[in-house]
């Protein structure tokens, strides 16, 4: 092969790995929609989660998976701020998707202090509705009902920052709760 051919192969081949890599738009619900499923499955104590009983709260969505490390980072924060601002105006739902019998039954046994909403998307259902492509995936829903932020994939120092917008929409919350 020439030498001219070579740099030229190189160089296609360096415009290619610096080329945007063109990715399918988000399917998941936009700011402002309503959630694509309102019920979210069955928490520890068997009680069916459903987003339309927790009109008038802040709800916060989180999906997550035990492979997951920063997730397992997460979980601990989000419990902690639902420990805090308590059930009035906040609910915390954390969805586990496709992990195994033995990984969520592990999991479990080491959250089972949690106060936050624990249930299984066994076969990632209702994962596919939200369109949750990567972990973490966090949802913030006002006490309309209404997607208020999402942050999907986001890296460990983000979570202060997500606190923030989780307590500015408490307090923009009315005073009664759900």
């Amino acid at each position: 092969m020439s030498c001219r051919r070579l740099l030229d192969l190189a160089l296609w081949l360096l415009a290619m790995l610096a080329a945007p890599v063109a990715s399918a738009a988000p399917t998941g619900p936009a700011i402002g929609d309503a959630p694509p499923v309102a019920l979210l499955g069955k928490d520890r104590a068997g009680q069916v989660v459903d987003l339309g009983q927790l009109r008038g709260k802040v709800v916060v969505v989180t999906f997550w998976a035990s492979w997951c490390g920063y997730c397992l980072k997460e979980l601990p924060q989000l419990d902690l701020l639902q420990k805090h601002a308590g059930d009035r105006l906040l609910r915390v739902v954390a969805v586990n998707v496709k992990d195994g019998n033995d990984d969520y039954r592990a999991m479990m046994r080491q959250m089972k202090d949690y106060g936050i909403a624990m249930v299984r998307d066994r076969n990632g259902e209702i994962a596919d509705a939200w369109g949750i492509t990567a972990y973490p995936n966090l949802w913030i829903i006002d006490p309309q009902g209404r997607i208020a932020a999402h942050h999907r994939g986001y890296a460990e120092g983000a979570l202060d920052g997500i606190v923030d917008e989780i307590n500015e929409a408490l307090r923009k919350a009315p005073a009664g709760g759900g």
